[in-house]
C-alpha cells in the first residue's frame, strides 16, 4: 500500500516538473529570437555608415512627380517625366563606396536618436535618357545625381534594439551630359530659387480609385544651369505652390541591424529608403560585387 501510494504521489509532480521546464525552455527560446542584438551593443558610437548601390532596377528617381520643363535641355526640348533606374559610382578611386551617411551623436540605449547628414552620394543612369523634341527628333544624355551644392541632406535615426527606424530629406543635384558632345545641363534642387524638384504628395492606397491626372505643370523649384553657369529655361510655365516642391524624403522603417561580428552597430544587409518619387536601396560597403558599382 506504501508503495502505490509514494508512486501516485511522485508521478504528478515529475509531470509537473517536466511541464515546467518545457515553458521555460520555450521562454528561453523566444527570448532569445527577440533579442538579436548583444545587450552590450550599446551604447551606439557616432560615425558614418558607407554603401554601395548595385544596378538591379531597385534604386531610381521618377520626375512624373516633378517633370524637368520644357526647352531645358534645348529650345524645344518636351518637359520630361520618366523614372530613371540608378547605379552606384564610386566616391573614390579604390573603392565602391557611393553612399555615405553620419551619425551625429552616441546613441546610449534602445529607442535612442541621432541626427543624420548624408555627405556623400554618387549615382547614374544605368543607360543615358532619351529626350524628345517638339519636331519629334530625339538625344540621349547621361545623368549624375549627387547633392545640392546649397542645402544640407539631414534627417534623423532612431535605434531600437535589433531594428533601426530613419528619415532623411536629400536635395539632389542632377547633371546631364549629352552623349553626342558633351554639353553639360545641371538641376539643383536646393537652389535660392525654391525648395526642391520633387512633389510630396501620400502614396495612395491600392483599392483607392484615382481619377485622371491633370497635364504636369513646371515647378519654378528648378535651377538649371548649363555647362557654362548660366541659368536657363527662366521663363518656365505655371508653377505648381512651394508645399509640393519638397526634397526627395526617404524613409526606412524597421530595418535590421547587427548582430556584428565585430561588435557595436553595423547594417549587414541591403536597406531601403523610399517615398512615391524615388527609392534607394544600398547594401553595406563590401556587399556588392566588384565592377558592378562601376566609375566613369
Amino acid at each position: 500500500m506504501k508503495e502505490i501510494t509514494r508512486r501516485l504521489y511522485t508521478k504528478p509532480v515529475m509531470l509537473a516538473l517536466a511541464l515546467l521546464a518545457g515553458v521555460a525552455l520555450v521562454f528561453a527560446l523566444f527570448v532569445t529570437s527577440k533579442s538579436t542584438a548583444a545587450p552590450n551593443s550599446f551604447p551606439v558610437a557616432a560615425g558614418n555608415d558607407e554603401f554601395e548601390t548595385a544596378g538591379d532596377g531597385e534604386t531610381f528617381h521618377d520626375f512624373e512627380g516633378s517633370p524637368i520643363p520644357a526647352n531645358f535641355f534645348g529650345q524645344g526640348s518636351l518637359a520630361y517625366a520618366e523614372l530613371v533606374p540608378l547605379v552606384g559610382v564610386p566616391l573614390s578611386a579604390g573603392s565602391n563606396v557611393d553612399t555615405v551617411i553620419q551619425r551625429h551623436q552616441t546613441v546610449w540605449s534602445a529607442g535612442g536618436s541621432t541626427a543624420l547628414t548624408m555627405t556623400g552620394l554618387s549615382l547614374r543612369s544605368i543607360n543615358p535618357i532619351t529626350v524628345t523634341y517638339s519636331n519629334q527628333t530625339t538625344e540621349t544624355w547621361n545623368m549624375r545625381v549627387g547633392l545640392s551644392a546649397y542645402k544640407t541632406s539631414g534627417g534623423s535615426m532612431t535605434i531600437n534594439s535589433s531594428t533601426f527606424d530613419s528619415t532623411l530629406k536629400v536635395w539632389p543635384k542632377f547633371t546631364f551630359t549629352r552623349v553626342s558632345d558633351g554639353a553639360v545641363r545641371e538641376l539643383d534642387t536646393g537652389a535660392p530659387t525654391g525648395p526642391g524638384l520633387t512633389a510630396s504628395e501620400a502614396i495612395a492606397s491600392e483599392d483607392v480609385v484615382i481619377s485622371p491626372a491633370p497635364a504636369p505643370t513646371v515647378s519654378k523649384c528648378l535651377a538649371a544651369t548649363d555647362s557654362e553657369g548660366h541659368t536657363i529655361n527662366d521663363g518656365m510655365a505655371s508653377a505648381t505652390t512651394s508645399t509640393s516642391c519638397a526634397p526627395v524624403t526617404l524613409t526606412s522603417t524597421n530595418s535590421p541591424w547587427g548582430p556584428c561580428s565585430t561588435g557595436g552597430f553595423c547594417i549587414p544587409v541591403p536597406i531601403t529608403e523610399e517615398e512615391r518619387w524615388a527609392r534607394h536601396r544600398p547594401g553595406p560597403r563590401g556587399t556588392i560585387q566588384k565592377g558592378v558599382a562601376v566609375a566613369e
